[in-house]
C-alpha cells in the first residue's frame, strides 16, 4: 500500500511518501507566512524523490487538527484533489495524537501542546504503554492557566510537549513543580508527515471513515468570522448594495 501522508497543521509542514511500513521519501519546510503555494511543489517532489506517480496513490493520509486555519484547509484541499486523481481512500490524522505519537518516551503520560496564539494552547493528553498509546482526554483550547488546572488532578510526571509547551513552559512549571518534565527534544517536538503516515496507515487497517466524513477539528471559529460578528468586518454585499 502506498500513502502518501501531508502535515500542514502547524508552521513546520512536511509531505512524506510510504510503502506499507516503509518510509520512501519525506521532505519539510518553514510555513510562517506562507499560503500554501508550497505544498503542492513539494508534494511533487516527494514523489519524484522516490518514482511513485501520484495515479499510484492507494491512500493519502492528511493532519487535520486542531492547528492552523489555512494549513488545514489547503491541506485537506490538496488530499482530496490527490486521492480523486488517483482513485485512492483519504484518512484524518489528529494533529496531536501525532504530536505525541512521534515524542519518544518511556512509559509516561504526555501533555501534547500547541500555540493556539491569543494567549490559549491546543491541549491534549495521552499515556504512552509501550509501543501504545493511549488518548486520555479530547482535544481541547484552553488558556494556560486552565491547562495547568486540568494537570492537577493527573498523577505522577507529565511530558510537556510542542510549541506550545515552548511558548509557556515557566507558568506550567511552575504550576506543576517538580512534576513537569521538560526536555529540549520535547519543546521542540511537532507533528510530522512521517507520524502522520503510520499513523494514517493503522487507522486504514482499522477500518477508517468514509472518505465524505474527514473533517477538520478547529475548536474555535476562524478569526474573521468573530471580527464580522463584532461589525469589525463589513460583508462584501455591503458594497454591491451602495
Amino acid at each position: 500500500m502506498r500513502l502518501l501522508a501531508i502535515e500542514t497543521a502547524t508552521p513546520a509542514q512536511s509531505v512524506a511518501l510510504v510503502e506499507d511500513d516503509r518510509l520512501l521519501a519525506e521532505l519539510s519546510y518553514e510555513a510562517q507566512g506562507n499560503r500554501g503555494g508550497v505544498l503542492l511543489p513539494t508534494v511533487d517532489q516527494v514523489l519524484k524523490k522516490a518514482g511513485v506517480a501520484a495515479r499510484d496513490l492507494d491512500v493519502v493520509a492528511v493532519s487535520v487538527g486542531p492547528g492552523s486555519f489555512t494549513g488545514l484547509r489547503v491541506g485537506l484541499a490538496t488530499a482530496k484533489g490527490l486521492a480523486l486523481g488517483a482513485g485512492a481512500r483519504v484518512v484524518g490524522v489528529p494533529t496531536l495524537e501525532a504530536l505525541a505519537e512521534g515524542y519518544a518516551s518511556a512509559d509516561a503520560t504526555i501533555c501534547a501542546l500547541l500555540d493556539a496564539y491569543r494567549g490559549e494552547v491546543y491541549m491534549a493528553l495521552f499515556r504512552r504503554n509501550g509501543n501504545a498509546l493511549e488518548r486520555l482526554s479530547p482535544d481541547a483550547v484552553l488558556a494556560p492557566g486552565a491547562v495547568a488546572s486540568a494537570l492537577a488532578a493527573v498523577e505522577g510526571p507529565v511530558h510537556l510537549i510542542g510549541n506550545g509547551a515552548a511558548r509557556y513552559r515557566e507558568p506550567l512549571e511552575a504550576a506543576l513543580g517538580g512534576r513537569a518534565c521538560v526536555s529540549d527534544e520535547g519543546l521542540r517536538a511537532a507533528p510530522t508527515a512521517a507520524v502522520v503516515a503510520r499513523l494514517g496507515i493503522r487507522q486504514f487497517a482499522g477500518g477508517n471513515k468514509p472518505d465524505a466524513e474527514v473533517a477538520l477539528t478547529y475548536l474555535r471559529r476562524v478569526e474573521a468570522e468573530v471580527n464580522f460578528e463584532k461589525g469589525l468586518l463589513k460583508s462584501p454585499l455591503a458594497r454591491v448594495a451602495r
